[in-house]
Protein backbone atom coordinates (compact mmCIF):
# COMPACT_ATOMS: atom_id res chain seq x y z
CA UNK A 1 0.00 0.00 0.00
CA UNK A 2 1.65 3.74 -0.82
CA UNK A 3 1.31 5.68 2.19
CA UNK A 4 1.44 9.59 2.49
CA UNK A 5 2.33 10.42 5.80
CA UNK A 6 2.59 14.18 7.57
CA UNK A 7 5.89 13.77 10.26
CA UNK A 8 5.78 16.59 13.05
CA UNK A 9 9.10 17.09 15.35
CA UNK A 10 11.95 19.00 16.18
CA UNK A 11 14.54 20.02 14.54
CA UNK A 12 18.05 22.46 16.60
CA UNK A 13 17.42 25.14 14.44
CA UNK A 14 13.90 25.73 14.67
CA UNK A 15 11.44 27.49 17.60
CA UNK A 16 8.66 25.44 16.88
CA UNK A 17 7.55 21.97 16.05
CA UNK A 18 8.36 21.42 11.67
CA UNK A 19 6.59 19.19 9.44
CA UNK A 20 7.25 17.18 6.21
CA UNK A 21 5.22 14.64 4.44
CA UNK A 22 6.60 11.76 3.13
CA UNK A 23 5.77 9.01 1.29
CA UNK A 24 6.26 5.06 1.86
CA UNK A 25 5.27 1.59 0.92
CA UNK A 26 4.33 -1.29 3.45
CA UNK A 27 1.35 -2.83 4.59
CA UNK A 28 0.45 -1.23 8.00
CA UNK A 29 1.45 2.23 8.84
CA UNK A 30 3.19 0.80 11.70
CA UNK A 31 5.37 -1.20 9.29
CA UNK A 32 6.73 1.81 7.76
CA UNK A 33 8.36 3.60 11.20
CA UNK A 34 11.85 2.50 9.57
CA UNK A 35 10.76 4.01 6.75
CA UNK A 36 9.75 6.98 8.23
CA UNK A 37 13.00 7.79 10.82
CA UNK A 38 15.02 7.31 7.73
CA UNK A 39 13.06 9.77 5.72
CA UNK A 40 12.77 12.42 8.53
CA UNK A 41 15.30 15.41 8.91
CA UNK A 42 14.66 16.42 12.34
CA UNK A 43 15.48 14.87 15.95
CA UNK A 44 14.72 11.31 16.49
CA UNK A 45 13.44 12.26 19.91
CA UNK A 46 9.98 13.05 19.67
CA UNK A 47 9.26 12.23 16.40
CA UNK A 48 5.25 11.76 15.62
CA UNK A 49 3.12 11.30 12.90
CA UNK A 50 0.15 14.19 12.28
CA UNK A 51 -1.63 12.77 10.15
CA UNK A 52 -1.52 9.68 7.30
CA UNK A 53 -3.37 8.45 4.39
CA UNK A 54 -3.22 5.29 3.08
CA UNK A 55 -3.39 5.70 -0.74
CA UNK A 56 -5.20 2.72 -2.76
CA UNK A 57 -6.98 4.85 -5.72
CA UNK A 58 -7.92 7.79 -6.62
CA UNK A 59 -10.43 9.03 -9.11
CA UNK A 60 -10.94 6.12 -11.55
CA UNK A 61 -7.65 4.68 -11.24
CA UNK A 62 -5.91 1.83 -8.42
CA UNK A 63 -2.45 2.66 -7.39
CA UNK A 64 -0.47 -0.50 -8.23
CA UNK A 65 3.47 -0.66 -6.98
CA UNK A 66 5.62 -2.04 -9.83
CA UNK A 67 9.75 -2.59 -9.85
CA UNK A 68 9.06 -1.14 -13.51
CA UNK A 69 8.99 2.15 -14.29
CA UNK A 70 5.47 3.76 -16.14
CA UNK A 71 6.10 4.80 -19.58
CA UNK A 72 6.80 8.45 -20.13
CA UNK A 73 3.37 9.09 -21.21
CA UNK A 74 1.33 7.63 -18.52
CA UNK A 75 -0.69 9.14 -15.73
CA UNK A 76 0.95 10.32 -12.67
CA UNK A 77 0.04 11.09 -9.03
CA UNK A 78 0.76 14.46 -7.96
CA UNK A 79 0.86 15.26 -4.33
CA UNK A 80 -0.13 19.08 -3.72
CA UNK A 81 0.06 21.71 -0.99
CA UNK A 82 -2.21 24.40 -1.14
CA UNK A 83 -1.83 27.28 0.87
CA UNK A 84 -3.54 30.50 1.36
CA UNK A 85 -4.20 32.96 4.56
CA UNK A 86 -7.37 33.41 6.54
CA UNK A 87 -8.27 37.11 7.53
CA UNK A 88 -8.51 36.17 11.61
CA UNK A 89 -5.91 33.81 12.02
CA UNK A 90 -1.96 34.14 12.15
CA UNK A 91 0.33 32.36 9.98
CA UNK A 92 -0.57 30.12 6.65
CA UNK A 93 -3.52 27.60 6.21
CA UNK A 94 -2.65 24.25 3.98
CA UNK A 95 -4.87 21.65 2.51
CA UNK A 96 -3.01 18.76 1.04
CA UNK A 97 -5.16 16.95 -2.07
CA UNK A 98 -3.68 14.41 -4.69
CA UNK A 99 -4.19 15.21 -8.42
CA UNK A 100 -3.95 12.46 -11.31
CA UNK A 101 -2.77 14.40 -14.40
CA UNK A 102 -0.21 13.76 -16.81
CA UNK A 103 2.34 17.14 -16.23
CA UNK A 104 3.14 19.03 -13.15
CA UNK A 105 1.87 22.10 -15.14
CA UNK A 106 -1.61 20.12 -15.77
CA UNK A 107 -1.72 18.86 -11.89
CA UNK A 108 -1.07 22.91 -10.65
CA UNK A 109 -4.09 23.57 -12.84
CA UNK A 110 -6.31 21.11 -11.43
CA UNK A 111 -4.82 21.44 -8.25
CA UNK A 112 -6.57 25.35 -7.72
CA UNK A 113 -10.03 24.18 -7.95
CA UNK A 114 -8.96 23.14 -4.80
CA UNK A 115 -8.42 26.23 -2.84
CA UNK A 116 -10.52 27.44 -0.11
CA UNK A 117 -12.91 30.66 -1.03
CA UNK A 118 -12.43 32.20 2.56
CA UNK A 119 -8.47 32.04 1.82
CA UNK A 120 -6.79 35.25 0.95
CA UNK A 121 -3.65 35.18 -1.56
CA UNK A 122 -4.47 31.47 -2.29
CA UNK A 123 -1.46 29.72 -3.55
CA UNK A 124 0.31 26.16 -5.06
CA UNK A 125 3.53 25.95 -2.34
CA UNK A 126 4.58 22.79 -4.21
CA UNK A 127 3.77 20.27 -6.56
CA UNK A 128 5.65 17.16 -5.15
CA UNK A 129 7.01 15.42 -8.00
CA UNK A 130 10.39 15.83 -10.19
CA UNK A 131 11.96 18.98 -10.15
CA UNK A 132 13.14 20.41 -7.15
CA UNK A 133 10.80 18.32 -5.28
CA UNK A 134 10.32 14.79 -3.79
CA UNK A 135 9.22 11.66 -6.43
CA UNK A 136 6.10 10.50 -5.89
CA UNK A 137 6.04 8.17 -8.94
CA UNK A 138 9.06 6.18 -7.09
CA UNK A 139 8.68 5.42 -3.29
CA UNK A 140 10.70 3.03 -1.44
CA UNK A 141 12.25 1.28 -5.00
CA UNK A 142 8.53 0.64 -5.91
CA UNK A 143 7.13 2.50 -8.97
CA UNK A 144 3.52 3.80 -8.96
CA UNK A 145 1.10 2.91 -11.66
CA UNK A 146 -2.40 4.64 -11.72
CA UNK A 147 -4.40 1.85 -13.67
CA UNK A 148 -8.50 2.10 -14.67
CA UNK A 149 -10.47 -0.32 -12.03
CA UNK A 150 -11.94 -0.32 -8.59
CA UNK A 151 -9.99 0.64 -5.67
CA UNK A 152 -10.84 1.53 -1.94
CA UNK A 153 -9.73 4.91 -2.61
CA UNK A 154 -8.10 7.02 -0.03
CA UNK A 155 -8.69 6.79 3.65
CA UNK A 156 -6.82 9.02 5.96
CA UNK A 157 -6.99 10.08 9.66
CA UNK A 158 -5.32 12.67 11.50
CA UNK A 159 -3.80 11.44 15.23
CA UNK A 160 -0.27 11.79 16.87
CA UNK A 161 1.20 8.74 17.18
CA UNK A 162 4.83 8.76 18.58
CA UNK A 163 7.05 6.59 16.38
CA UNK A 164 9.21 4.53 18.36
Amino acid sequence: MLYAVMLGGKHPKAHIEVHDVVFAVGDSLQALYPQLKQQWFGLAKGLHVDAWMAIDGIEQYQVQLSPVAPQPDALRLYFINLGGYLPDEFGEAHRYVLIVAHSKMQARRRARKYTLKQWQQPHVDAVLDVDDCVLIDQVGGHFVHLVEGSHQGVKFENCYLVIT
